[in-house]
């Protein structure tokens, strides 16, 4: 029986599964069988002591997710992200420069980009160096143009793209439209308003915020997910209006958190199934590049 007895507590020992009560509780019941003898020093404990040593083991410890499995698996790719999101903000501060000059006091779209810079983490080195070599003689000029797309199933896109190599662009979003059933060139325009468009982080409610637009003087507002996926309420304005409706939002004790002139399409084109998968993997595509600033798309899920 005490061969028995060793080799139950053995095999608990062994186990990964290994725990301080279950321990405890088997020993009890040992000792009340009269297999083993209590020590004197034991007699008096309580049933939640630690007669012995505690061993906690789970079966995650020893499936590889260490602390270095989330870095890699999770860290990394939120980080490049991060990269292409500054060097987007790079190439903005390079073309606000060019258009307005380097005093953010006095360029107004260079201010706002600094501001959004700065809020999503980007370094005051990384700004200044953009600033600084926004006219520099080793770089490249930087143009703004903005491509018209056809993608699956008749969606209409515009991309706005900003680049120091305007062929090596356009051959690289040919070659993107090729790919995910897209028509590069296609006439799209016509089909997308140019509007102001102010982005506030707030928690009111729509009616709230209904009530905040007509006394800001808005044409319209709407909730929606920004790219750092928190809800956000956006003012729509005619873009002669977009730095009058700014003002107002901020006498009422509203922080913009952008601004800027955006294309909203007129009507929205309904898709689905494997379609509406392609045409979704090539926006995502086109959004995922360094040289284009923003995709947009008449596109319903």
């Amino acid at each position: 029986m005490a061969l028995a007895t060793r080799a139950v507590l053995d095999l608990v020992f062994s186990s990964r599964l290994c725990h301080v009560t279950l321990l405890t509780a088997l020993r009890r019941s040992i000792l009340q069988q009269g297999f083993l003898e209590q020590p004197a020093k034991f007699r008096l404990l309580s049933p939640t002591s630690h007669v012995f040593r505690a061993i906690h083991c789970s079966p995650g410890l020893f499936a590889g997710h260490n602390k270095w499995s989330k870095v890699r698996h999770i860290k990394g790719p939120k980080d490049q992200a991060k990269s292409k999101l500054f060097a987007k903000y790079a190439l903005q501060i390079r073309l606000a420069v060019k258009e307005d000059g380097p005093n953010p006091d006095l360029n107004s779209k260079l201010d706002n980009i600094i501001r959004i810079a700065k809020d999503k983490g980007m370094t005051k080195a990384s700004i200044e160096h953009a600033v600084k070599t926004a006219n520099g003689s080793k770089d490249k000029a930087v143009v703004s143009s903005l491509t018209e797309i056809q993608g699956p199933g008749g969606a209409y896109i515009l991309v706005d793209v900003v680049t120091d190599s305007a062929k090596q662009t356009r051959d690289q979003l040919k070659k993107l439209c090729k790919t995910h059933g897209g028509v590069y060139g296609s006439k799209v325009r016509h089909a997308f308003e140019r509007k102001g468009v102010i982005a506030i982080s707030s928690d009111l409610d729509m009616d709230q915020a209904e009530e905040v637009a007509i006394e800001a003087g808005a044409e319209d507002v709407e909730q929606v997910v920004s790219e750092d996926d928190t809800e956000v309420i956006q003012f729509i304005s005619d873009p002669s209006d977009l730095q009058r409706v700014q003002e107002k939002l901020k006498e009422l004790q509203y922080e913009t958190r952008s601004s800027s002139l955006e294309y909203i399409p007129t009507q929205t084109l309904p898709l689905t199934g494997d379609i509406l998968e392609q045409a979704s993997n090539l926006v995502r595509e086109l959004s995922d590049r360094e040289d284009v600033l923003k995709v947009y798309h008449n596109i319903e899920a």
